[in-house]
């Protein structure tokens, strides 16, 4: 922890001599540029010892933490704000629905509106050709009191209508500015989760960049390298340690006992290439494993190979997010490094029915899924179970 601290203290250093000099070159003027391209050099030299730095601080705190407890950390990172992103962009999505609703309504009530005030327009000047004299003359013109009454009772019947049509132009005015007051609501609120929005993409690129940054690391440096396979085999091994103690907890009756005699007639559970050879993943410490890795793209759909259930969904050190379908007969299935998973533990599933969708780990060989078959403690050749 010691080192850790004089390490950033060091890094904090080489910050301000950066900040330090750039603040000579904003403010040095002509005659001093052969001064600024030493400083220039200077700056050249700081930057490459920072990285340095950088390096040797990410160094110890693998050291402390452990390179797959880095690369988990990491990992649930980049899954949270991944996870974030998609809920914000989903809350965008339908306020921008309601946004278009609402514009749609609003021209609704405005040519309803201009209608009616066209309407009331004409009553007007109508009104006004008429003149004042005209009601008079029409009462003074009625012969009998009969005709008198149904005259007024008609006249009350147009004000009345006209009372009902200049109502009904006020409520629509009124519903304009109530709804104009929503769609500015709407509008502000999508502006705000556009910048959250931002602000999460920066962090996940963040994230995703230090996981690649560390990953290239492994492959370049063997301490790192030799590191990573022992913790791998670790957590290989607790894997199995699982897979023992879920065997031991398998209840046949409520599960298929038929798997055995699927053998060559598998679905494959994402339909990508299929690596298998060492050759195809390098020195990737990752790779070296049983089962196979099928190639996908981000968040396409993983499905069962056959009905079972889920005896495992969680997060596993090594092996990310993943989920382990019992099938009868002491036979399981295995998928790692998941992006995301939808079911989740005691769920029966059948075949074909999605249970994940893919990840990208950032390795050299992009996203997918790791899978595996076993039996028990063994395992089994997946490529030699599908059709």
């Amino acid at each position: 922890m010691n080192q850790k601290i004089k390490i950033f203290r060091t890094f904090l250093s080489i910050l301000c001599a950066i900040i330090f000099s750039f603040f000579l070159i904003d403010f040095s003027g002509a005659e001093e540029r052969s001064s600024n391209e030493s400083t220039r050099s200077q700056i050249q030299q700081i930057e490459k010892d920072l990285l340095e730095q950088q390096e040797e601080l990410l160094s110890v705190d693998i050291k402390e933490k452990g390179i797959l407890g880095e690369i988990e950390r990491l990992e649930k990172e980049v899954v949270i704000n991944r996870r974030s992103l998609k809920e914000l962009s989903s809350q965008i999505e339908k306020i921008s629905s309601e946004v278009q609703v609402r514009q749609k309504r609003i021209q609704r009530l405005n040519q309803s509106s201009y209608a009616v005030k066209a309407y009331l327009k004409k009553r007007l000047v109508a009104f006004y050709k008429f003149g004042r004299p005209g009601y008079i003359w029409i009462l003074a013109t009625s012969t009998t009191l009969q005709e008198f009454q149904k005259t007024i009772k008609y006249m009350k019947a147009i004000m009345a209508q006209d009372k009902q049509i200049t109502d009904m132009l006020d409520r629509q005015m009124r519903q304009v500015e109530n709804e104009l007051g929503i769609l500015k609501e709407n509008m502000a609120t999508i502006e705000a989760l556009e910048k959250v929005k931002n602000r999460r993409m920066a962090l996940l690129e963040k994230y995703i960049e230090k996981k690649v940054f560390l990953l290239i690391k492994i492959h370049k440096e063997k301490e790192f390298y030799t590191k990573a396979v022992k913790e791998l085999r670790e957590a290989a091994q607790a894997l199995s340690e699982t897979m023992v103690h879920l065997e031991t907890e398998e209840k046949e009756s409520l599960l298929p006992q038929r798997f055995a005699k699927m053998k060559g007639k598998l679905p494959l559970p994402l339909k990508g290439k299929i690596l298998r050879d060492v050759k195809q993943f390098g020195s990737n410490p990752f790779m070296h494993r049983k089962g196979i890795y099928i190639k996908g793209s981000p968040g396409e759909a993983v499905r069962s190979v056959f009905p079972g259930r889920i005896d495992y969904s969680g997060w596993f050190k090594g092996y990310g997010q993943l989920l382990i379908i019992d099938h009868g007969s002491h036979y399981f299935t295995i998928f790692a490094h998941l992006e995301e998973r939808v079911k989740e533990k005691g769920e029966m599933v059948t075949e074909g029915e999605v249970v994940g969708l893919v990840g990208d780990p950032g390795w050299q060989v992009g996203p997918g899924i790791y899978f595996e078959i076993r039996k028990g403690g063994n395992h089994l050749d997946p490529k030699g179970w599908f059709k």
